[in-house]
């Protein structure tokens, strides 16, 4: 099920992370909850597997300054903003935390081996270049949808 309300608040927080209008934590504060919890795949799976990693819990952090993020990771961010403006469905696997945590010995006692393979599997599962989108075909698609990332409202 795609929520288009959640998806565009959530693009709009990964917007303001990113370009310094707001911190980590503010961040968590506004928009969090909401996409973690969301019963569209395509926002837990932004949101999980993209803008939660981009920070750290134990510090507060605005990308503004010299903290200002890569350009590489600015570009990644613009097509998780393009894929939660677009109407496609998440088609990636989703992992739920407790399935992660069940594998948390294997990858203890392989020394992380048994992670590798699996992000190698889940990497597998379509193209991984353009996540969140699945296929080049599709994010190529998006790209040509009005989007307010060139300044038009859809």
């Amino acid at each position: 099920m795609i929520d288009r309300v959640a998806r565009r608040r959530l693009a709009q927080g990964i917007r303001h992370l990113a370009n310094g209008r707001i911190t980590n934590d503010e961040f968590e504060d506004q928009y969090g909850h909401a996409a973690a919890t969301s019963t569209d795949p395509g926002v837990r799976g932004v949101f999980w597997q993209g803008a939660w990693l981009l920070y750290s819990d134990f510090t507060t952090t605005r990308y503004a300054g010299a903290h200002r993020l890569p350009r590489d990771t600015r570009r990644h961010i613009a097509r998780w903003i393009v894929f939660l403006r677009s109407p496609l469905p998440y088609e990636w696997p989703l992992q739920s935390w407790w399935r992660n945590l069940l594998w948390l010995p294997a990858h203890l006692l392989t020394l992380g081996f048994s992670a590798r393979l699996r992000a190698r599997k889940w990497r597998r599962s379509g193209e991984y270049s353009v996540w969140p989108f699945r296929r080049w075909h599709d994010y190529r698609a998006a790209l040509r949808l009005p989007s307010d990332l060139r300044g038009r409202q859809p």
